[in-house]
Parts: C-alpha cells; sequence; structure tokens
C-alpha cells in the first residue's frame, strides 16, 4: 500500500557456518519501494556487507541457504520457500496451483535427500514431450501444407514416384536423332548452362550491389548527424551542467576521427560499388550475345520434327524430378518427427531407470521419513493408517503421495499436508538442504477437529525442540482457545505464544500502525 512506500522491512537469520560451533547472524534488508535490490549486513557465503540485485540474492540463497547444486534447474529457492511459509492448501505435495507435477517431485525429493539433477532430468523430458505434441497437433491441423506422419503410405507413393521417374529417364535417354541434331543439342545445352552460370553471377553481383547501397546509405546517414555536440550541449544546459572545455573538445576531436574513418569507409564502398556495376554490365553484353548464338541454335533445332517430343520428354522428367524430391522431404520430416517419439520413449526409460537406482541408493533416508510420516499419522489418528508413499511414474516422475485411510475430507487433507511439511524439514535439515524454520497459516488448521489440531500442536513442538527448528503458526485467539478446550487440556498453549499479539479491540491496535475493519 501506499503509505508504506517509503518503509523497509529487515530479517535477522542464524546460520550455522562451515566450521562446528560457530553461528552466522546475518540480516537482510529490503525496501517496499523500490524493492530491485536488497541490503545484507553480516556474513553470508562469500557475500559480507553489501547491497545486492534480488536475482543475486536469490542465488545466494539457492547456494548458501538451501545448498542446490549448480547444474541443478529445480528446485528453486522460491519453490522452497513455498514449501517451508506455505499459504496455498489445494494440494499437500504442491507449493502453488500452477506447480508441475515433475516439480513437485524434483522438489519433494530435493527435502527428502534425493539428487536434484536425477530428478530434474524429468523437466527436460516434459518439455520434448510437449515439443512433440506441439508438431503433430500442427500437422494434423494442416499447418504444415502436404506433410503427413503415415512413413509407410508416403514410402509407397515415393516408390511408385521414383519408378515413373526412371522410366521417363530411360525413353529420353533412347531419344534417337540424327547427327546435326544431336550436335545442335549439344551446342544450346553449353550456350544454356553459360546464360545459366552468368544469370547467378548477376543475380548474386545484384544482392551485392543491394547491400553495398545500404550499407553506404548508412555510411552517409551517420556522416550527416553534425548536430550531435550541439545536441549534447543543449541536453546538459537543460539539466542545469555546463559541458567543460576539454569534454567539448575532447568529443571534437574523436568527431574528427570518426569523420574520417567514415570518409574513408565510404571511398572504399563507392569504389567496390563502380567494380559491382562495371561487371554487370559486362554480364549483360555477354549475355546478350550468347543468347542471340543460343537462339539461332534453336531455330536450327525446331525445324526439326523431333524436337517437340524431346522437348516435352523434358519436361516430364524435371515434373517426376520434383514429385519425387518433394516426396523425399516429406518423408525426411515424417522420419525426423517418428524419431523425436523414439528419443522420448528412450529418454523416459533411462529416467525411469536412473530414478528408481537414486530411490534405491537412498533407501535408508526414505525409510526414516516413510517411517515418521506413518507414526506422526497414528499420533493423530488411533483410528486411521497413515503411509508416505513414494514410487515413480511411469514418465519417470518421482511421486510422493502422503496418505491417511478413510474418508478424504478436508480435514483429514490438511493433516497429511501438516506431517507432509514436517517430515520433508526433518529430513532437508539432516541433509543440510533447508533452514531451520516452518510457518503455517491458521487456514491448514481450519477443517480440523480440535483435539487433532491439539496433536498437531503438540508434535509441532516436540519435533522442533528435538531438531532444532522454528515451528510458527498464526492462530485467532478465539479459534486457539477452543482447541484447548476441545482436547481437555492435552495441548498447553501458555509456553509458545509470542509476546507480540494483533487485535483490532483497541484504537491503537492494528498492523504495521493500520487498522483492518
Amino acid at each position: 500500500m501506499a503509505e508504506l512506500s517509503q518503509h523497509q522491512f529487515t530479517a535477522g537469520l542464524e546460520l550455522p557456518a562451515e566450521r562446528a560451533g560457530i553461528v552466522l547472524t546475518p540480516s537482510v534488508t529490503r525496501a517496499v519501494s523500490p524493492s530491485a535490490r536488497v541490503r545484507l549486513d553480516g556474513r553470508l557465503g562469500a557475500a559480507f556487507n553489501t547491497e545486492l540485485r534480488v536475482d543475486d540474492w536469490r542465488e545466494l540463497l539457492a547456494t548458501e541457504l538451501f545448498h542446490i547444486p549448480e547444474a541443478a534447474a529445480r528446485p528453486t529457492p522460491g519453490q522452497l520457500w513455498a514449501q517451508l511459509l506455505r499459504t496455498y492448501f489445494g494440494n499437500p505435495i504442491k507449493g502453488h496451483q500452477a506447480e508441475t507435477d515433475w516439480e513437485s517431485g524434483v522438489k519433494l525429493g530435493f527435502l527428502l535427500g534425493l539428487s536434484p539433477e536425477v530428478l530434474g532430468k524429468a523437466g527436460e523430458l516434459d518439455r520434448l514431450t510437449k515439443q512433440s505434441r506441439a508438431i503433430r497437433k500442427a500437422v494434423q491441423e494442416g499447418a504444415f501444407t502436404h506433410l503427413s506422419l503415415d512413413e509407410s503410405a508416403l514410402r509407397a507413393q515415393m516408390a511408385t514416384a521414383r519408378r515413373l521417374r526412371d522410366r521417363v529417364r530411360a525413353d529420353l535417354h533412347a531419344f534417337k536423332v540424327d547427327e546435326r541434331y544431336a550436335d545442335h543439342q549439344r551446342e544450346a545445352d553449353r550456350l544454356t548452362g553459360m546464360i545459366r552460370k552468368l544469370n547467378d553471377e548477376g543475380l548474386s553481383l545484384q544482392r551485392r550491389s543491394r547491400e553495398l547501397n545500404e550499407t553506404l546509405q548508412d555510411v552517409l546517414s551517420t556522416a550527416e548527424d553534425t548536430e550531435l555536440t550541439a545536441r549534447l550541449g543543449r541536453v546538459y544546459a537543460e539539466i542545469g551542467l555546463v559541458l567543460p572545455d576539454s569534454v567539448t573538445r575532447r568529443y571534437a576531436e574523436v568527431a574528427a576521427f570518426h569523420e574520417s574513418v567514415v570518409r574513408n569507409r565510404r571511398l572504399f564502398l563507392e569504389q567496390e560499388l563502380d567494380a559491382v556495376r562495371s561487371r554487370l554490365e559486362a554480364i549483360d553484353g555477354e549475355r546478350r550475345a550468347i543468347d542471340r548464338q543460343r537462339s539461332q541454335v534453336m531455330q536450327l533445332l525446331s525445324e526439326t520434327v523431333a524436337l517437340d517430343t524431346f522437348l516435352s520428354a523434358q519436361r516430364d522428367l524435371a515434373q517426376r524430378e520434383a514429385e519425387v524430391a518433394d516426396l523425399e522431404r516429406r518423408l525426411d520430416a515424417a522420419r525426423e518427427i517418428s524419431t523425436i517419439g523414439d528419443t522420448i520413449k528412450l529418454k523416459t526409460a533411462e529416467l525411469v531407470t536412473s530414478v528408481r537406482a537414486e530411490t534405491h541408493d537412498q533407501a535408508d533416508r526414505l525409510d526414516e521419513s516413510i517411517a515418521l510420516f506413518n507414526e506422526l499419522g497414528a499420533e493423530i489418528y488411533t483410528d486411521r493408517e497413515a503411509a508416505l508413499l513414494i514410487s515413480t511414474s511411469p514418465k519417470g516422475i518421482l511421486e510422493v503421495h502422503p496418505s491417511i485411510s478413510g474418508d478424504a475430507s478436508s480435514g483429514v487433507r490438511s493433516v497429511e499436508t501438516f506431517i507432509l511439511d514436517i517430515v520433508c524439514l526433518i529430513a532437508a535439515i539432516q541433509a543440510g538442504r533447508a533452514p531451520r524454520i516452518l510457518v503455517h497459516d491458521s487456514h491448514l488448521f481450519d477443517a480440523i477437529d480440535g483435539r487433532q489440531v491439539a496433536s498437531c500442536l503438540n508434535i509441532g513442538a516436540r519435533l522442533a525442540e528435538q531438531h532444532g527448528f522454528q515451528y510458527i503458526v498464526t492462530l485467532n485467539s478465539d479459534f486457539l482457545a477452543s482447541v484447548e478446550t476441545q482436547s481437555e487440556g492435552a495441548f498447553d498453549s501458555a509456553p509458545y505464544i509470542l509476546a507480540t499479539r494483533l487485535t483490532d479491540q483497541t484504537d491503537t491496535g492494528g498492523l504495521f500502525g493500520f487498522r483492518f475493519g
């Protein structure tokens, strides 16, 4: 809000250093506006008492706080924070609604101690699959004219086209003409070849001429800009500054040097352009002379009866050659698209094998987390069975599924979320992959029975003390009172309530000096 635009917020951290027994206490400050930079006071990694861009701060968190390997594109610090400071409760395994399944798998696998490089390959496979699906859809909808994915049909068409082409080519080679006709035909072919070469050379020179003209125009435009010094002086005058004479003199020297370079460049371009134009005129003259010779030869050929048949056969052969070339191109495209599908299948099989091998290698870590999940579920629900299911999907995605037996109510889903977050944090702390903090909003407990809420809070307090992390829960005082009443004293909030209270019962109550009606 506008009232806070001039304020800044500071967070203090307590982090273990590389040397045992040493604790770092850096703090980071970020203003509401502008918010593109943060101020670090203290040491975090190689950074010490410095200002950082937000992107650089994220990279620092990735390496120093979460210890994400540089080669891993996922998880990101933002995804891990979303798991530790949860505000989305629609799905236990997701930090936000738009998070994809493979990203959720990499994030949870990272927290549970698995390799993010191995799990992250699911993202590459996902992108390749989407590309293949998009190409196939475009082909089916006719976005690529005459392109088909049916290789067998294309191969059959190409075999027929090649047979017809070879037949026409054989007929053309067997065409009988007298000696005079053959000599004239060879001469016509030779002259046609000469004209073709001249045409190719002329086209190349015409393109070069256009490029030289465009470059020359750019050089002239640059050279004509003589008002830059004056405009620069006016700009500085408008903002109340006067350029020193030394700066103006230096600029004049640079301008003079630039003008000399431009002049030499223009002279070189003009000389090359003259040479190109001269050669184009020479080509035009040569082409007209050769064309007159060819016209005379073609006149002699046209007087024979065989010319029409011969030319018709040539046109037919050219058409057959074009049909074969087009079918070859379409078949190659179909093969490449099919190859994408084969590559996806191969990469999928490799990824499934890699992820399964990783879960097998880290079985001890995973078993500890699974056992803890089951134990906490049994503590909260004495009449239900809890299980943390970890598996590899057919697409090579790590699947983490928290499950509590019975009805799939919102309350049960919330308990699944609570236990999963606790288990993931403890595993991440043991693997050195997360800061020692977990925050749950009151929305997580809205649908849970008071007795189960009391069990959750007792578990959070006990495990926070046991594993040395901060467990922060935001609850309204009336809700907390009802939990204590319903649980018949099973949870006592007195030792854990923070001194700072938010209330709207007085005129001075509120948040950051603002009241919320």
